[in-house]
């Protein structure tokens, strides 16, 4: 969690994790109904909807009619939204550089067959 808790503030969007996460996942799978969104993002509906308003009001995101389902819409990121994540996500990368540059060769190769451990174990619980 330490980890996860830095690399959000060397993003620093200066959005709330909750708000960057919507974002996050409008921007990699959208066009995205709001049901979807929370599907994904594991939150009521309601939630999800609030979450859009926020992103909207701000910009990042805009509804689109739905051309199956017209009485529901979907969301997409603006330019303003996807320049915002990848911004975030070149400062992220660079904390990241920055850090794994400070370890040892033998601490890397370490960390590469963790991670790939872990990895498998994600494949494996789908």
């Amino acid at each position: 969690m330490r980890l996860s808790r830095r690399l959000r503030r060397h993003a620093a969007s200066g959005l709330p994790p909750s708000l960057v996460s919507a974002l996050g996942v409008v921007g990699r799978r959208g066009p995205l109904t709001p049901s979807e969104l929370a599907e994904i993002e594991d939150v009521r509906r309601p939630t999800a909807t609030r979450l859009v308003a926020i992103l909207e009001q701000r910009g990042l995101v805009y509804r689109e009619a739905d051309a199956c389902d017209r009485r529901s819409y979907r969301v997409a990121a603006t330019a303003q939204g996807r320049a915002l994540l990848a911004e975030s996500r070149t400062r992220r990368n660079a904390y990241l550089a920055s850090a794994l540059s400070a370890l040892e060769p033998d601490e890397l190769a370490t960390l590469d067959r963790a991670l790939r451990l872990i990895e498998r174990l994600l494949e494996d619980s789908r």
